[in-house]
């Protein structure tokens, strides 16, 4: 590739020095990790292709106004979804584009809400489209609608295989899992396995964190055959109820001691592990409640990463790839997971 190409993009500049798009990203705005030699392959690559982020943010916010849809879970302030949302649209404002970001905002216990936030999306002709994956069969049946459009979408956080997206943005979920079951299983090897699930929708169908779920069992059988795992649901609706039922649980299998959950609010039961000290704990996403119980040692461990990176480098990606018409280099982008302990806890945030 010649030097000095004319309108070069971050996509030539990722295959001219032999890394990701985001990789690329990373390096100019110098956010996240990157080494050393790597930086240096980008910069020249930047230098050969003579390209110019701020020309090319400018070329690209020139263009006509792109309408982005977004299908997330409606939250309450402080839960993971309301992080998201924020981070959305703080990244609209910062990215420079011109973007039109709307929300569609379902109630995740709710399919039919699902349904009804979907169909009104697509009434509402989006060029685009972000969502996530609460319920898989339903989601399925909407991305196959929007292919039928011809409407470019995204996941964001999880997804389903087998669809058109354009890219997915978020952690590995599964090794996500496994490396939960790792942390959890650390001090010693356990008896049995309280895993700690939420009540959804009345059916269950919900299920977001599946794939994260099954990386975590599938660890505890391949390490530790014949351990007892044992899903115990708890109710968000109902805070009163969450502890009588682990207790319960526990007078019926005092032998355990080990509790982990695959999804944001392991806070929900950080009451019931105040007062069992002798429980090892391990929980996902840094929310202010779930650090709290980390700090005061009733959770031992959070597996977790940046909702607001995840948020700014989706909607970047996103809106880039619509903007010039070229895919992204890949399209499942992991960022990095943090183990956060109370050891490294101090400045950690979201």
């Amino acid at each position: 590739m010649s030097a000095g190409k004319k309108n070069a993009t971050v996509f030539d500049i990722a295959r001219e020095s032999g890394v990701s798009r985001g990789t690329v990203d990373r390096v100019i705005h110098k956010r996240g990790r990157f080494s050393l030699e790597t930086e240096a392959r980008v910069r020249d690559a930047i230098r050969r292709l003579g390209y110019s982020a701020n020309l090319n943010a400018a070329k690209l916010a020139s263009r006509k106004q792109r309408h982005i849809a977004c299908l997330i879970p409606k939250a309450k302030s402080g839960e993971y979804w309301d992080f998201m949302n924020k981070g959305l649209f703080a990244a609209a404002d910062e990215l420079g584009f011109n973007i039109d970001l709307q929300m569609f905002l379902y109630d995740q216990t709710s399919i039919d809400s699902f349904r009804k936030c979907s169909a009104r999306l697509l009434d509402s002709a989006p060029e685009g489209v972000l969502l996530n994956a609460v319920f898989p069969n339903e989601v399925t049946a909407f991305c196959h609608e929007m292919d039928k459009k011809a409407i470019p979408y995204a996941f964001i956080d999880n997804k389903v295989d087998g669809v058109g997206n354009m890219l997915y943005m978020g952690f590995d979920t599964y090794r996500g899992g496994a490396l939960g079951a790792y942390l959890l299983t650390l001090r010693e090897s356990p008896k049995g396995i309280l895993l700690m699930r939420v009540k959804r929708d009345k059916d269950q169908r919900g299920d977001p964190n599946r794939v994260r779920r099954q990386g975590f069992l599938d660890y505890i059988s391949e390490h530790f055959p014949g351990t007892p795992v044992y899903a115990v649901f708890i109710d968000p609706s109902d805070p009163e109820s969450i502890r009588p039922t682990l207790e319960s649980f526990i007078s019926e299998h005092p032998e355990v001691h080990h509790l982990a959950t695959t999804n944001s609010r392991i806070h929900l039961v950080a009451p019931f592990l105040s007062a069992h000290r002798d429980f090892f704990a391990v929980g996902f996403d840094n929310l202010e409640r779930n650090l709290a119980a980390l700090r005061d040692g009733t959770v031992d461990f959070l597996v977790t990463h940046s909702i607001m990176d995840i948020a700014h480098e989706c909607l970047r990606l996103f809106t880039e790839s619509l903007s010039t018409g070229e895919p992204p280099v890949r399209r499942d982008h992991y960022v990095h997971l943090d183990i956060v302990h109370r050891l490294n806890l101090d400045g950690y945030d979201i």
